[in-house]
């Protein structure tokens, strides 16, 4: 069921020729049980009213025709009634049967503003919330816009987050893959510059050693790890990883050859949950006990 005009059948508990035309709920509950598209054009905002009436005689019936067909075919063939042991509304179905409620939570006034957030629940679900704009303008509240709320995530969880041991095992081992990454790659590049010959190392140790670079060649600024990256296997935080040269460079900048490097808890779900693989195109990552793939997502994605 759309719910939009079903939205705008409220009362708080008041008859309608009580608040005819006095309230945003009164006016609400005009457009949703209106059966005169003249009543719907009432409430409108000005601009698409002025709009309606500078219209040829036959454009405006039609126009007008057109207003209650597209109530209409919101409602869904659902009703609304005042609910009977509760404030609000009833959502009634094509049977019948009461199907959820309607309720105005709150309405804020500001001048000839008027906010109002309305509760939904449709069929058991947790209550939605919707919010409806009107201003007061000729003795009558029309409507500027309505739709459901959107909730922003402040992350307030997040931040207020103490990580477990193998959470920051996991976040370590992100980084050591960068820091890898980041090596390997100057190191390939000192090769296609004429330094080296090999394209990207046949071990991570290589990596642990200073490049002999040009010193007219600025542009080069190579940072050796520290000597503890020489271990075979290379285990930290939680994770052992693992280099394999896949493929030589030719020597070409358009093949450099390639590489794997994974990133593997020590002891699945103690360690760390998740299995790391990189490659020359980046990173993957799997939550599954099993190696990851170049088919597993980035661990952004």
């Amino acid at each position: 069921m759309k719910s939009y005009w079903l939205l705008l059948a409220l009362l708080p508990g008041t008859t309608l020729h009580a608040l005819q035309g006095t309230t945003p709920q009164a006016a609400l509950e005009e457009l949703a049980t209106a059966t005169e598209p003249e009543t719907i054009a009432r409430h409108l905002p000005e601009p698409v009213q002025k709009s309606l009436n500078e219209q040829p005689k036959a454009t405006k019936r039609q126009m007008m025709q057109k207003l209650l067909e597209i109530k209409d075919s919101q409602l869904g063939g659902h009703t609304v009634r005042p609910a009977r042991d509760q404030e609000g509304w009833e959502i009634i179905d094509e049977d019948g049967d009461v199907s959820g409620s309607v309720k105005v939570a709150d309405v804020f006034f500001s001048g000839v503003n008027a906010l109002l957030r309305l509760e939904v629940k449709v069929d058991q679900r947790d209550a939605d919330l919707f919010f409806v704009n009107m201003h007061l303008e000729d003795d009558e509240w029309r409507l500027d816009d309505f739709g459901p709320w959107s909730k922003n995530d402040l992350n307030l969880a997040k931040l207020l987050h103490q990580p477990t041991q193998m959470e920051k095992n996991e976040a370590a081992a992100l980084e050591t893959l960068h820091q890898l990454g980041q090596n390997l790659r100057q190191y390939m590049y000192a090769s296609l510059n004429g330094r080296l010959s090999s394209g990207y190392p046949s071990t991570l140790d290589v990596l642990t050693e200073p490049i002999n670079t040009d010193s007219n060649n600025r542009s080069f600024n190579y940072q050796a790890l520290d000597k503890s990256f020489a271990a075979d296997p290379l285990i930290k935080d939680g994770y052992e990883f693992r280099y394999v040269r896949t493929s030589l460079s030719n020597g070409m900048p358009g093949n450099p050859g390639s590489f794997e490097l994974t990133a593997t808890p020590v002891e699945f779900n103690k360690t760390g949950s998740k299995n790391y693989l990189m490659e020359q195109n980046g990173i993957h990552v799997t939550t599954e006990n099993r190696p990851a793939s170049d088919e597993d997502p980035r661990p952004d994605d």
